[in-house]
C-alpha cells in the first residue's frame, strides 16, 4: 500500500460521515478511481475520486479549489484538496449537495445499491463501473483488516448476503438457437446470454445470487429439458426463469407458468408487472400452462419456474422499444420481478 492510501484509510476509519455503512464501498470506489492512491490526481491534489470541480463542494465551507488537470479523457477542471479530511468531506458534499444524486440516502444501508444509484445517475460512464468496484472489495477489505480497523469491516454492511438464489436457463441451445429477430439481428439464444450478463452485474443490488444454465444438445428435446433442470435442482435455487423472446406475428409481453403452481403464478405475475413497467409493451398476461409450448420446462423443476416472453422479435414496434431501452432494462426488470415474488413466497 502507498503511504497516502494508508493515511486515507486511517483518516476515513475515524471520520464522521453521513452514512457509516458506506465507508468500505466508497473506499473501493476511491481505489478504482485513484488506483489505490497512485494516480497523479491523488498524489498531487488529494483527489482520490476523480471529482471535477463543482461549486456545491464548497456549499457548507471551503473544501476545494479548482485546478486544471489532464485525465485519461482529456483536460478538465478538478477539485484540489488541502487535506485528507477535506477530501472526505468534499466527496460527501459533492454527492449530497446537488440534484444529480438525489435519493442516495435511500441506500445508506445498502452499499451495492448506493454504487448502482451513483452509476445510473452519471457518476461514471464506464459500463463496467459497478462490477469493477465489487471486484476490488476483497482487496480493500483485506487492507482495512491488515491496518487493524475491524470495526469498519463490522459496520460495512458488505458481508456476502444474497437472500435468494435465482437459476437462469438460457432458452434453446447452441445448435437450435430459437427464433431469430431480423430487426435486432440476433437469435433468442445469443440475445438472452447478453441479458444475463447485465442481470449478473446488477444482481447484488437486489440481494439475488444468479446462476446461468444451458441446455446441451441431446438425443431428444425431452432429455435436454430433463438434464438441464436436474442440474438446476442440484444447485438448489429458490426460483427458475427460462429466458426467451416470442415470434409469430404478435406483439407484447407475456409470462408462462405451470397452471396450479401458486408460487409459479406469483413469480409470473411479478415478472410480468416489472417487464411491462420497463418496456411498456402490450400486456398479454401471465398464463398458466399444462400442455403445449413450454409445458415441459414448467413442470421439470421442483422449484417455481417461469418462461419469459418479453417481446416479439418479429414485431417492428416491440423491437424498436427493446433497442431503445436496452438489454440492461430488461435484465433489471427480471431482477425486480424475481425479488418481489421471492419476498412474497
Amino acid at each position: 500500500m502507498t503511504k497516502n492510501w494508508k493515511k486515507l484509510i486511517r483518516t476515513y476509519a475515524e471520520a464522521t460521515i453521513p452514512a457509516p455503512t458506506l465507508k468500505l464501498i466508497t473506499l473501493a470506489q476511491w481505489a478504482l478511481e485513484s488506483n489505490f492512491g497512485k494516480s497523479e490526481l491523488a498524489k498531487e491534489h488529494l483527489n482520490f475520486s476523480g471529482l471535477k470541480f463543482r461549486a456545491r463542494v464548497n456549499a457548507q465551507r471551503p473544501l476545494a479549489e479548482a485546478v486544471d488537470y489532464q485525465a485519461h479523457d482529456g483536460w478538465g477542471t478538478y477539485c484540489k484538496f488541502a487535506s485528507l479530511q477535506d477530501f472526505i468531506d468534499g466527496y460527501w458534499a459533492f454527492v449530497s449537495n446537488g440534484p444529480m444524486y438525489d435519493g442516495w440516502e435511500g441506500f445508506a444501508d445498502d452499499p451495492s445499491g448506493y454504487v448502482g444509484h451513483l452509476h445510473r445517475n452519471g457518476f461514471a460512464q464506464d459500463p463496467d463501473y459497478f462490477d469493477k468496484i465489487m471486484q476490488l472489495l476483497p482487496r480493500v477489505r483485506e487492507q482495512v483488516g491488515d491496518l487493524g480497523f475491524t470495526g469498519l469491516l463490522e459496520t460495512s454492511g458488505l458481508q456476502p448476503r444474497p437472500r435468494f438464489k435465482l437459476a437462469v436457463l438460457i432458452g434453446h441451445n447452441s445448435v437450435a438457437q430459437g427464433a431469430f429477430s431480423e430487426r435486432l439481428v440476433v437469435s433468442e439464444w445469443h440475445f438472452n446470454q447478453r441479458v444475463y450478463t447485465h442481470l449478473a452485474e446488477l444482481a447484488p443490488e437486489y440481494e439475488i445470487e444468479p446462476k446461468q444454465f444451458f441446455r446441451q444438445k441431446s438425443t431428444s428435446y425431452e432429455k435436454e429439458i430433463a438434464e438441464a433442470y436436474a442440474a438446476i435442482d442440484a444447485w438448489g435455487p429458490d426460483a427458475v426463469i427460462e429466458l426467451h423472446f416470442n415470434a409469430g406475428g404478435g406483439h407484447g409481453t407475456e409470462m408462462l407458468y405451470w397452471d396450479g403452481s401458486r408460487k409459479g403464478k406469483l413469480l409470473a405475475e411479478a415478472l410480468q408487472d416489472a417487464v411491462l413497467s420497463g418496456l411498456g409493451l402490450r400486456n398479454r398476461g401471465a398464463k398458466g400452462r399444462r400442455s403445449g409450448r413450454g409445458s415441459s420446462s414448467l413442470k421439470a423443476s421442483s422449484k417455481p419456474t417461469v418462461l419469459t416472453e418479453p417481446f416479439f422479435g418479429d414485431s417492428a414496434g416491440d423491437c424498436a422499444v427493446v433497442a431503445s431501452v436496452g438489454e440492461e432494462t430488461l435484465a433489471r426488470a427480471y431482477l425486480i420481478g424475481a425479488r418481489d415474488a421471492l419476498e412474497a413466497f
